[in-house]
């Protein structure tokens, strides 16, 4: 079977006679990742920092013991969907895969995806509870697959202004394929305004067509630009 990526970097630690959590705590704080565990409760043993930070939860605020409804965080109130998570990963012994999206940064109120893995963590072949693993979501092309490039970050915030909000929106779309017609469906506004639009954008650009539009922004980077309007909000989603 093969592993996830949180398994294999877990590897080193995490082996079916583990004794206790303390090796994979003390492999996780030197860690610069997302990494959790809960117990068979689904109650967190530990998180890291970055974790912590992601979660928008106080730097001082002690996770231990808690379950996620006792945490003040947004994503608390999807509690039951998240432990649910957990019960499935003991019960079955397989790995979930998860999508889950944070807002963080108090009053600016900032947006981040991640992807990641909960599997389950066993001592003399009993389950003791589950770790998480998460990524930023990353952004990968066919152009990316073509020249052989690595993924790429989302860009969540707007990348410059060479163009306004809305012609962001209006680019957001056009880079999958949307026609003018269903750009305007989207975005509720007039099938004229979005042409309009379009034809200033691509006089910005100095473009002719969208082959040339959409290759502009490939090397501007707004390929990788996600307005956060358009994300999904719902911070926990099983894939």
């Amino acid at each position: 079977m093969t592993r996830s990526t949180g398994e294999k970097l877990a590897a080193g630690v995490i082996t079916p006679s583990i004794e206790s959590f303390d090796s994979l705590i003390q492999f996780m704080e030197q860690s610069d990742q997302f990494w959790v565990i809960k117990d068979t409760e689904s109650r967190f043993v530990y998180m890291t920092d970055i974790a912590r930070h992601y979660c928008d939860l106080p730097i001082d605020f002690n996770v231990e013991g808690l379950l996620d409804s006792d945490c003040p965080a947004a994503w608390s109130e999807h509690a039951p969907a998240i432990q649910n998570n957990d019960n499935v990963v003991r019960t079955t012994g397989k790995t979930k895969n998860i999508l889950n999206t944070f807002t963080y940064g108090g009053r600016e109120k900032r947006i981040q995806p991640f992807l990641g893995d909960v599997f389950p963590i066993y001592k003399n072949k009993n389950c003791i509870g589950t770790v998480a693993y998460l990524k930023k979501l990353e952004f990968y092309s066919m152009h990316h697959f073509i020249r052989g490039e690595y993924p790429s970050e989302l860009v969540l915030s707007k990348p410059d202004d060479f163009f306004t909000d809305r012609e962001f929106d209006v680019l957001f779309f056009i880079l999958q394929s949307l026609k003018p017609k269903e750009i305007a469906r989207q975005l509720n506004i007039s099938h004229r305004t979005v042409s309009n639009k379009v034809h200033s954008m691509y006089q910005k650009a100095g473009v002719n067509n969208v082959s040339e539009f959409k290759a502009f922004c490939i090397t501007k980077g707004y390929d990788r630009y996600a307005p956060t309007k358009f994300i999904n909000p719902h911070p926990f989603i099983v894939l």
